[in-house]
């Protein structure tokens, strides 16, 4: 078998992204991946939600607003390439505020976001009941968002990878990287304990775990995991809520088989992927607290996921410091599902058109401190 153009190092929903933009133009690619696929993708709630997660105007609003725009042609390219049926879900996310304080930041968060192109409501305690009459009674107002929905990330998952399936994108499973074969500036080859993929070009999209794959080749990636744990309700029927509901604490995104999912806490626990009694617990309220129904409801299940965070907050999108032919595609902390259209065609144009991603994200950001002694 010939050495593929591209060897991709991490088979979640960004690397599956990078390898199904560059297989779409006939790149050969082979995905790496040392557990099942996208083990931390699946872990998300599948929020597209880029005003939600930002504080401040910025590079990372304009990429996360141009990611959302792009995601009803996404899902219609996945759904002729792989048949698989992802749908946007919901009728839009209901940004709310339950004390004075959280209803100041949301009506100085809405002045510069009404510039921004996106339809946007604000709406006062009655109207909001009047959306969603379960609610709890402290909401005072909030802002609906009908463009910012939500998809299902294991179907996401299913039909990324079935697309770059088709594509010819060959994704290897279960198999850890443990090194990688250079020769000066270049890397020939991606080692595992009894094989050596070689490749033309390697993108490291380890997601948390890109740190530790960056080390192998002596530079530093600052990307620290965060975990999040995650709680699924129900099934409920009728459900008690049809918006998305994010509050301050946490959030609440009803599905269509009539499950709520409940999220997410934020921790520094390194790699320990393990929900607490804490964290359920601090959910659980946290989500009957929203909508009093939701007292007692069943628990369905509960999950945690590691999301790459990097030193600034900001994705790392380019090429690596010091290696001719080694890119990187990590960092997008909470919002992985969101960028994975953009962050696809970012890299496509990066690695085929040497058209580099937007300052912002280039890992030369962090230069001065980037080399490391390898292990």
């Amino acid at each position: 078998m010939s050495a593929p153009d591209f060897v991709i190092v991490g088979g979640g929903v960004i690397g599956l992204s990078v390898a199904l933009g560059l297989a779409r133009e006939g790149a050969s690619v082979t995905v790496l991946d040392a557990g099942a696929p996208g083990q931390a993708s699946q872990a998300a709630a599948g929020m597209l939600a880029p005003l939600a997660e930002s504080g401040c105007p910025g590079p990372f609003v304009r990429m996360a607003l141009d990611s959302l725009r792009r995601w009803p042609s996404f899902v219609a390219g996945l759904r002729e390439e792989a048949e698989t049926p992802l749908d946007i879900l919901g009728p839009g996310m209901l940004r709310v505020a339950r004390t004075e304080a959280e209803e100041e930041a949301l009506c100085a968060a809405l002045d510069w976001q009404e510039t921004l192109g996106l339809p946007l409501h604000r709406l006062d305690a009655a109207e909001v009941r009047a959306l969603e009459p379960a609610v709890g009674p402290d909401v005072r107002a909030a802002v609906l968002s009908p463009l910012e929905r939500h998809v299902e990330p294991r179907v996401l998952l299913r039909a990324l990878a079935d697309a770059c399936r088709c594509r010819g994108v060959r994704v290897r499973a279960g198999v850890a990287v443990t090194g990688f074969a250079t020769a000066g500036a270049r890397v020939t080859g991606v080692e595992m304990a009894d094989d050596l993929v070689s490749g033309g070009q390697a993108v490291i999209a380890g997601g948390a775990w890109s740190a530790g794959l960056g080390r192998m080749l002596g530079v530093r990636l600052p990307i620290q995991p965060l975990r999040g744990q995650i709680l699924a309700l129900g099934p409920q029927t009728p459900l008690p809520v049809r918006h998305t509901l994010y509050a301050h604490g946490g959030y609440l995104v009803p599905r269509p088989d009539r499950r709520i999912i409940a999220g997410a806490t934020e921790e520094h626990a390194g790699f320990e992927a393990r929900t607490t009694d804490a964290g359920i617990g601090s959910l659980l309220k946290m989500a009957a607290t929203l909508v009093p129904d939701l007292a007692g409801a069943p628990l369905h299940s509960s999950w945690t996921g590691l999301r790459p965070v990097s030193a600034d907050g900001l994705p790392l999108l380019g090429r690596v410091t010091g290696w001719d032919n080694v890119h990187v595609a990590t960092g997008h902390g909470r919002n992985g599902i969101l960028l994975t259209p953009i962050t696809g065609s970012l890299m496509a144009d990066h690695l085929l058109r040497s058209i580099p991603p937007p300052p912002a994200f280039d890992p030369a950001r962090f230069l001065e401190s980037s080399l490391c002694p390898s292990p």
